[in-house]
């Protein structure tokens, strides 16, 4: 069941996947198209699930799950998962993989592996004050509170010197 995500609930379950890359206009309007539609028909042992999603940067899904009436199984969260698997298949881009951090520089996301970040903080290519995007959040509220966090209030303060 499609819903507006603005009106998820805070305890609505989340799922955040960042694109290695930002998505050109014609993928964008396939790719709403194609959430919608998997969404429409998301359930969970035969229950619709109240289910809504969001794109931000053009580059990032968010898709969430209000379980007051029925919570997500596992059979429907490894639906979600075939269904990002079918786009990076698609769209020959990278959803799931966790090694890429995603960091918002100059109103756009700026996505750099796990391996590049300490060199990316020391060479001041990212700053203390730069926005770090915390895809580990689960729930709406989290996503609200603490999607967006400074590099120095992150886990990547280690590298500030």
């Amino acid at each position: 069941m499609n819903n507006s995500f603005d009106q998820m609930p805070d305890d609505a379950r989340l799922w955040v996947y960042q694109c290695n890359r930002k998505f050109i206009s014609s993928e964008l309007e396939a790719i709403n198209s194609s959430l919608q539609e998997f969404l429409a028909s998301w359930s969970a042992h035969g229950t619709e699930l109240k289910s809504a999603y969001a794109l931000y940067y053009d580059q990032v899904i968010v898709l969430s799950v209000d379980e007051s009436s029925h919570g997500a199984s596992g059979c429907s969260i490894d639906a979600s998962v075939t269904f990002m698997k079918s786009l990076e298949e698609t769209y020959e881009i990278s959803l799931l993989d966790r090694t890429q951090i995603g960091f918002v520089i100059d109103k756009g996301i700026m996505v750099l592996n796990l391996s590049q970040i300490k060199e990316a903080i020391t060479s001041d290519k990212i700053k203390p004050k730069d926005i770090i995007l915390n895809n580990a959040v689960s729930s709406v509220a989290e996503f609200k509170k603490s999607w967006y966090q400074t590099v120095d209030q992150s886990w990547c303060k280690k590298y500030l010197t």
